[in-house]
């Protein structure tokens, strides 16, 4: 009973040592980055409607793309749509700031969607500063479009099927504290 009861322990032990994690590419994601210009109520509604009016612009094209390479020659032959669109948005509003596009590669904090996590990194991205961009800021990830639904423009993040390159680790904790 001893035997049994020390057996039982130790799986126990060993069970709860074991973590499976997903690494997330991060060579494999073209993130969208908004700044807003600043955190007033006001320029944090225009920063969500240039988001929702930008990817409502992008998402047609990037819904048919199937590569990061496709993507990227999709976005960066969209810059001057791209910056008409976010100007436009800002112009029906009322507002007179400008709009910075970059895209490059920028570090972004962990981010949550659903059931995955994007971990803290560098990233390739757009990155759309509205005026001085110094307000509180939204993203998510254009390419695969995980910041797309059926055919409504996601506030939330939410994602389709598609998911980026993870590969699975299993991992004893227990191993790493040493």
């Amino acid at each position: 009973q001893t035997l049994l009861l020390l057996s039982a322990l130790l799986m126990f032990l060993f069970l709860s040592n074991i973590q499976c994690t997903r690494e997330i590419d991060t060579n494999s994601l073209i993130r969208i980055h908004v700044l807003a210009s600043s955190n007033s109520d006001t320029d944090q509604q225009l920063k969500l409607k240039v988001k929702d009016d930008v990817i409502r612009y992008l998402q047609p094209a990037l819904k048919q793309s199937d590569s990061l390479t496709e993507s990227r020659r999709i976005i960066l032959s969209s810059l001057p749509q791209i910056e008409q669109t976010a100007l436009q948005t800002l112009q029906q509003n009322g507002c007179e700031d400008t709009i910075t596009l970059q895209y490059g590669h920028f570090d972004f904090p962990v981010k949550y969607y659903g059931s995955f996590s994007l971990p803290a990194g560098n990233y390739e991205a757009l990155r759309i500063l509205i005026g001085e961009g110094k307000g509180r800021n939204w993203w998510c990830v254009l390419f695969p479009p995980l910041c797309f639904t059926d055919s409504n423009v996601s506030s939330s993040g939410k994602y389709t099927d598609q998911t980026p390159d993870t590969h699975v680790q299993f991992k004893l904790k227990s191993v790493e504290w040493l």
